[in-house]
């Protein structure tokens, strides 16, 4: 969650509410002031009154504060270079994947085809079975 001070004194005076809500929440918009910040839903904004300061809490916050600049655009062109490897990655899975689906459909076809049916070097002649001296029940025995 995040917390914010409505007061901009807020650690400075007494009686100031603080507001507590989840950062998704927060709306800032270009029109509004430095500092200023809006809520998408009121009902998740739970607003609490701090009636006398506490200094211990304050140096603890104050203690763990840590303020830095990041190099946004370095950040951003690392998340972006990012989810190019992974698209690319994708892409490529996609493409093996329908490289084996077009395989696998191409052997399919060649199964179901009748090409390899009739082949001559499998075919025999009248020719043939009465060169090879057998009777025709031999041939049907042996076919069966």
């Amino acid at each position: 969650f995040c917390f914010n001070y409505y007061a901009r004194l807020g650690n400075k005076v007494n009686n100031i509410d603080v507001v507590y809500t989840p950062w998704s929440n927060l709306k800032k918009t270009p029109s509004m002031d430095v500092g200023q910040v809006g809520f998408h839903n009121s009902k998740m904004v739970r607003t609490l009154r701090v009636e006398k300061r506490i200094n211990e809490i304050v140096n603890r916050l104050s203690r763990t504060k840590v303020e830095r600049t990041p190099d946004l655009k370095a950040e951003r062109e690392a998340v972006n270079a990012a989810e190019r490897a992974e698209r690319k990655q994708h892409m490529r899975e996609k493409k093996r994947r329908e490289e084996l689906e077009r395989l696998e459909k191409e052997r399919q076809v060649e199964i179901r085809s009748y090409k390899g049916l009739m082949v001559s070097e499998k075919m025999t002649s009248n020719k043939q079975i009465a060169e090879t001296s057998k009777s025709l029940q031999e041939l049907e025995e042996d076919f069966m």
